[in-house]
């Protein structure tokens, strides 16, 4: 950011103006220094939008700070200092924005999918417990000892004393049963569900 094109004098006439609360000699000096800090904040934050808030935050401070200015430094390394400490103001506030932001959208989004896989769990189980109760009785106490009380065919066999390949066929009957039945009475994904994680036959 160049010098702008002021005698030393007048300038630092200016700001001892300035110091002592002069707005006239604020408004000098602002319209003297305006596009000069404008530029250097577009230089840093690529943005128009940002820029012109950059150049107004600076005056602020500048005006909240006059009592402070020390005539003895430069003022334009003294506002290019404070134009670049608010333009990483800026972006740090922007990047804990856009994280919160983030953030809250990942809460929301999850939270939603616990409540998506709530009510198709809830219509996966009543679709699940009607296609059980609809199988023949024998067919119902076999898949029952081999699916919910996870008894292996020859345990179930054994139990009910039939053979091994009885409790076999009237569980590839049953799961093609239920199977039928969640295809026709539930959504696509319930059935996709119920399909690779309750009917797999041993």
């Amino acid at each position: 950011m160049d010098e702008p094109q002021l005698d030393k004098l007048e300038n630092m006439d200016l700001l001892m103006k300035l110091r002592k609360g002069d707005e006239a000699a604020f408004i000098k000096i602002y319209n003297q220094y305006r596009s000069k800090i404008y530029t250097y904040a577009y230089q840093l934050c690529k943005s128009s939008d940002i820029a012109e808030e950059i150049v107004q935050e600076v005056f602020i401070k500048i005006w909240q700070k006059k009592e402070q200015l020390n005539l003895e430094l430069s003022f334009n390394a003294y506002i290019k200092k404070i134009t670049l400490n608010h333009v990483l103001n800026y972006l740090k506030k922007t990047a804990r924005e856009r994280a919160l932001q983030e953030q809250i959208l990942y809460t929301i989004e999850t939270s939603s999918n616990r409540t998506e896989d709530h009510i198709l769990e809830k219509e996966l189980r009543q679709i699940y417990d009607e296609a059980i109760a609809r199988l023949p009785q024998q067919k119902k106490i076999i898949y029952q000892l081999c699916r919910l009380q996870e008894l292996s065919h020859d345990e179930i066999a054994l139990k009910l004393n039939i053979s091994k390949n009885t409790v076999k066929n009237h569980m590839v009957e049953a799961s093609r049963s239920i199977r039928d039945y969640v295809s026709k009475n539930g959504s696509i994904i319930c059935f996709i569900i119920t399909s690779s994680n309750y009917f797999h036959s041993n």
